[in-house]
């Protein structure tokens, strides 16, 4: 914001008023003008989701009231007392099958048939040791229809969609008094008589789909325009139609209805509105133009004159002093003139101090790296003084020393690479074995995919002296102690795992060890790093069992030094 008035500042006093009026003459009838175009795009939208709904709706009730029609036929036929009866007999003779066809089966399919005529076919399908009887019954083999079904063990109606013959099956149960048997009564529908009359439900452009729910097509229609066919404007507004005006409605047998209009049938009244719209913007602009082209020759032309007065040398431009003494808008403008060239004064003062003190900073820094060489040369010169004396295991241990402390400090960074951490909190473990009279076993087992990756500093070393002070140190049985740092990647994180065979904890203590109030405040500073690091307070985790172990989890996002530098960029 500073910026774009600082480069408002810098125009001349012409191009200030052309620039404050042209916004405040334009900037209303934009606003004016997008709000127009919005409350009429509105309104047609909402007029045009109410259409497709109700041509959704009618187009639903339509199939539906069809659907249910042939369920409740199928119903009717798979709760027939008398068909129930009739299968109901054991091994029939050829006058029982006989008389079951000419009495049972050809009534009751026929009075449906005259009463549904848009069926194809009614077959029962039945493991009976029946004749097939026409299309009225057929014994069920492998590879017919049926095995295509899934029986339900229930007169539920379902549906079945043979995508390659195009046709539908609506089929249902009856269940006779031999529960060994199958019984199928199976309605045939052809979708084109199912879905007549669907064409023509809209004048307009629109698109119908049916699909099932395994999104086979059962139905299709467009009456889309071709490209060759558009006018100016709908070609205009072709390159939109992945926009289309779509509402969606499903069966109770899951099928799927889609209704959709085309972009270019909806939006071409409004373009038209919007091409108006224009013309009345271009006109105002027109306007407003030439009340700018007045106001500049009439007030503008005699503050240049004084601007011209101005000028100065760029030595004396510092030492310039307001000499306009009077109270108007040309007084204003040398007041604040010179108020800006005093800030730019307190800002190159402000420069010159903040150079100052980065150098007493980084003369603090140089200073500040003088202790730990030292600290290094000292234990350098005791490790050499231990073999000297013949005493390698002081010398070791100050060599374990060195390391340790030359990477903790790692030179004054605060990141570092999981190699060198990994280093760090092995070094450290190894200190603490020689400490420990070598009285516990040490265990690594990491990835070295993880190893390029950076982490922060001293992350892992605390959750080791954890393991050893609280979990092994306090082991009662005769058992050595096991200290196992793992690492590895995670779904896309990288983990690390510290587990120690030592004395574990109580539910409660691993409920509490995170929280603030606990005295675990090497654990609490690691945790506070993290989350101000990787932004994140879920990364450490704890599993305990009292008397067998503790394990910790830690779990981080990858971050390598080539994003860190990004980030800072």
């Amino acid at each position: 914001m500073n910026k774009i008035k600082l480069i408002f500042q810098r125009f001349s006093f012409q191009k200030k008023i052309v620039a404050i009026s042209f916004i405040s003459g334009i900037l209303p009838i934009i606003i004016l003008t997008i709000f127009s175009i919005g409350i009429i795009q509105h309104f047609v939208l909402s007029q045009e989701k109410r259409n497709n709904e109700d041509n959704l709706i009618s187009v639903y009730q339509q199939i539906d009231l069809r659907l249910k029609t042939y369920e409740d036929a199928l119903s009717f036929l798979s709760r027939s007392k008398f068909l129930i009866d009739g299968l109901s007999i054991e091994s029939p003779s050829n006058f029982e099958q006989y008389d079951l066809y000419m009495n049972i089966l050809v009534p009751l399919f026929s009075s449906i048939h005259s009463q549904q005529d848009m069926l194809s076919n009614i077959t029962l399908y039945t493991t009976i040791d029946l004749y097939d009887h026409g299309k009225y019954v057929k014994k069920i083999v492998p590879k017919d229809i049926t095995n295509n079904f899934k029986l339900n063990n229930t007169t539920k109606v379902s549906y079945f969609f043979d995508t390659e013959n195009n046709k539908i099956f609506l089929y249902s149960q009856i269940f006779s008094n031999i529960r060994e048997d199958t019984n199928i009564v199976v309605f045939e529908i052809a979708p084109e008589v199912l879905f007549k009359n669907l064409d023509t439900i809209s004048n307009d452009p629109y698109t119908l789909t049916i699909k099932t729910d395994k999104d086979d097509t059962l139905f299709h229609f467009s009456n889309q325009l071709a490209q060759n066919q558009l006018n100016v404007v709908q070609r205009l507004l072709q390159p939109f139609a992945q926009l289309n005006s779509e509402s969606t409605k499903n069966f109770a047998n899951s099928w799927n209805l889609t209704f959709s209009r085309p972009f270019y049938s909806i939006y071409t009244g409004v373009l038209v509105l919007i091409f108006i719209a224009f013309l009345i913007f271009i006109f105002a602009l027109l306007m407003l133009t030439l009340s700018i082209w007045g106001l500049s020759k009439t007030v503008v032309k005699p503050i240049q004159q004084l601007a011209e007065t101005m000028k100065d040398t760029p030595e004396n431009t510092l030492q310039l002093k307001p000499t306009y003494q009077l109270d108007d808008e040309i007084g204003y403008l040398y007041r604040s003139f010179y108020q800006m060239i005093q800030q730019i004064q307190e800002l190159i003062d402000q420069v010159y101090k903040s150079e100052i003190n980065q150098k007493k900073h980084e003369l603090r820094a140089l200073q500040a790296q003088i202790n730990p060489h030292f600290f290094y040369n000292s234990l350098s010169l005791i490790s050499n003084k231990a073999i000297m004396i013949g005493n390698e295991e002081i010398s070791e241990m100050t060599q374990l020393l060195s390391r340790f402390y030359r990477l903790s400090l790692n030179n004054g960074k605060n990141t570092l690479a999981i190699e060198r951490e990994l280093d760090l909190t092995i070094t450290y473990a190894k200190i603490q074995l020689k400490m420990h009279n070598n009285s516990f076993d040490l265990i690594t087992d990491v990835q070295d995919d993880i190893k390029q990756y950076e982490i922060i500093t001293l992350l892992i070393q605390p959750f080791v002296e954890n393991a050893i002070f609280h979990g092994i140190d306090h082991i009662e049985e005769a058992r050595r102690g096991v200290l196992t740092i793992r690492g590895r990647l995670v779904d896309d994180f990288i983990q690390f795992e510290i587990t120690d065979n030592g004395a574990g904890m109580t539910s409660d203590q691993v409920k509490n060890i995170l929280k603030h109030h606990s005295k675990h405040y090497g654990i609490r500073n690691v945790q506070q790093r993290i989350s101000l690091f990787y932004d994140t307070d879920n990364a450490i985790s704890y599993k305990s069992e009292l008397n067998i172990g503790t394990t910790v989890f830690i779990k981080l996002p990858k971050r390598t030094f080539s994003q860190k530098k990004d980030e800072k960029t």
